[in-house]
């Protein structure tokens, strides 16, 4: 760590863009607690699809379907609070660190994170020559930070520290946990899609209204209450995994914007992640190949045109990035 980067890293810090004061420990208790509340709502709203398809297929069977979908829910967040950092890792195909081999990665990291005031994560690397990172793990005693090689051999030790501290900044601030939980949403409303897709396939709906049509006048009224019923269990399956994706894309473009300010002072060198985000915008060289899954995890996207204010852009713009750190 350089000499600016001594010292503790304050709780309130001023967004350059906007000069709005950000309290650090509040923002962290809001991410803890809105990562509660997404799990509960993930199940409640999973029970709700579990209820429409009942109510599509076969009314006496509601029970069965709400717990199949309470099921899928709760297994679903389980696996994102507990494994998210695994499977993040593996997508990514890093490795662990040695001091023997990763030396200077190590060093970096460890001075870092006493800047931060956080246990030295566990520290892995991407053989890659795209130079990237990323940061995972539920909270900073579990958290993990990859480098690419490429990150290693083009960044000069205040650009590493700008990285890394952005990183940090993710884990300090629980964004992580937070988007976890988002993206395990996302996924379980997905999973509940393609089950519905299949039925519908196989034509399990088909059974269902010949027995409703069968009842005569009352069955013209099932019929119309089936068909209220299908539109909103297809706007769910449908519009849910849409509009919590561009959500999901919303804050994560947000995040990286305070991780930005939250790194900086942490090194207190704004100019050492501004100059990395520069080296970064301009690679040109071989890209990195992961999954759709983990882009948005990396401080910069994979995929150049995904860093820009499109709705479904995982990243700001790289320069406005950069104008933001340069006026700290």
């Amino acid at each position: 760590m350089t000499s600016r980067g001594a010292g503790v890293l304050p709780n309130v810090i001023t967004d350059a863009a906007t000069g709005r004061r950000i309290n650090l420990l509040d923002w962290q208790a809001s991410n803890r607690r809105m990562s509660w509340v997404l799990g509960l709502i993930m199940v409640a709203l999973l029970g709700a699809i579990g209820y429409l398809l009942a109510q599509v297929t076969n009314p006496g069977s509601a029970l069965f379907f709400v717990s199949v979908a309470g099921f899928i829910g709760a297994g679903q967040s389980v696996a994102a609070y507990w494994f998210s950092d695994q499977i993040a890792l593996g997508a990514a195909g890093a490795r662990k660190a040695t001091k023997d081999e990763h030396r200077y990665l190590v060093n970096v990291t460890e001075a870092v994170a006493l800047g931060a005031g956080v246990p030295t994560p566990n520290i892995y690397v991407i053989d890659s020559p795209a130079p990237n990172a990323f940061a995972t793990g539920r909270d900073p005693q579990h958290a993990s930070i990859a480098v690419t090689r490429g990150l290693i051999d083009m960044m000069d030790r205040q650009e590493l520290e700008g990285v890394v501290a952005h990183e940090m900044a993710h884990v300090r601030n629980y964004d992580i946990r937070f988007l976890s939980m988002l993206a395990a949403t996302i996924g379980a409303i997905v999973i509940l899609r393609d089950l519905v897709l299949r039925w519908f396939q196989f034509g399990a709906f088909g059974g269902s209204r010949s027995r409703r049509s069968s009842g005569g006048g009352s069955g013209q009224g099932n019929n119309r209450g089936q068909g209220i019923m299908v539109v909103l269990l297809i706007a769910l399956l449908v519009l849910g995994p849409i509009l919590a994706t561009i959500l999901r894309l919303a804050v994560s473009r947000r995040r990286e914007f305070l991780a930005d300010a939250t790194g900086a002072y942490i090194t207190r060198n704004p100019e050492g992640l501004a100059s990395a985000l520069e080296k970064l915008g301009a690679y040109q060289g071989e890209g990195l190949e992961v999954s759709e899954g983990v882009r948005h995890m990396f401080i910069v996207n994979p995929l150049a045109h995904h860093n820009s204010m499109d709705l479904f852009a995982t990243h700001p713009p790289i320069q406005q990035r950069i104008d933001r750190l340069r006026r700290m």
